[in-house]
């Protein structure tokens, strides 16, 4: 393998290893926002002494729907740049070193990822912020 191929290849696994990283803390901060309103929701709910108003439900709501979007934006931003980083890796496996198989061993083709854990997330802490009156006028 010549000397700027492995050169090129350390540097997009350090990108890879970068964009990895950044993934893995955006998902843990929205995750752990989105699970904390909703164990606080619900704890709130559980107690005989403080209410929700409607107005804290719509600020609630509105936290939630923000860190969701946000979160899932910046995950989908990410996901597109690994994705890129793994094609040109990928290339020169295939062009230089005739390992095209490495394709097959891909983890971002899973069917379901950060992405649509975060808009779950998102949608249980909504539905737990409005379950009383979902059930109310169930």
């Amino acid at each position: 393998m010549k000397e700027n191929t492995l050169t090129i290849l350390q540097t997009l696994e350090s990108q890879l290893s970068h964009r990895l990283e950044k993934l893995w803390r955006v998902f843990s901060w929205c995750s752990s926002i989105l699970i904390s309103i909703t164990a606080g929701v619900l704890a709130a709910e559980a107690s005989q002494d403080f209410q929700i108003t409607v107005s804290g439900r719509i600020s609630i709501s509105a936290v939630v729907v923000i860190v969701t979007i946000y979160a899932w934006a910046w995950i989908r931003e990410n996901l597109r740049f690994e994705k890129n980083v793994r094609d040109q890796i990928d290339s020169i496996f295939a062009e230089e070193i005739n390992y095209p198989q490495l394709n097959a061993l891909r983890p971002d083709k899973a069917k379901f990822g950060y992405k649509d854990v975060t808009l779950l997330l998102g949608l249980v802490s909504l539905v737990s912020t409005w379950a009383e009156f979902i059930i109310e006028f169930s």
